[in-house]
């Protein structure tokens, strides 16, 4: 019976945990929404945002796994991450709206 309710009780955990972590696709969905509606992007410049988002969505998933038990190397490598997005989408949206995108992050 303890057997059981552990088990359950485990099994319940780990599903609230799967449910709660949203996959790259959707993180990526979510941050392309939030810029086009906070910078009034075109369709051309959301498909850009998106794929960009993706692609660093996806990378940081796989720096999280790989080093998971080294935080300081994990840290280094997702932040090189970080520094290649903002020039991949200022690349893509300009300068000024970088800047827009700047300002409307330190409101929020």
């Amino acid at each position: 019976m303890i057997k059981k309710l552990l088990f359950t009780t485990t099994l319940l955990l780990f599903s609230f945990v799967a449910l709660s972590q949203n996959n790259a696709e959707q993180q990526a969905s979510e941050m392309t929404k939030e810029m086009v509606l906070a910078l009034s992007l075109n369709d051309v410049q959301n498909e850009k945002v998106y794929k960009i988002q993706l692609e660093r969505f996806n990378q940081a998933k796989l720096i999280r796994e790989q080093y998971r038990d080294e935080p300081q190397i994990k840290n280094a490598e997702l932040k090189k991450v970080y520094n290649k997005l903002y020039g991949k989408l200022q690349a893509a949206l300009g300068k000024e709206l970088m800047s827009e995108w700047k300002t409307y992050k330190k409101n929020k």
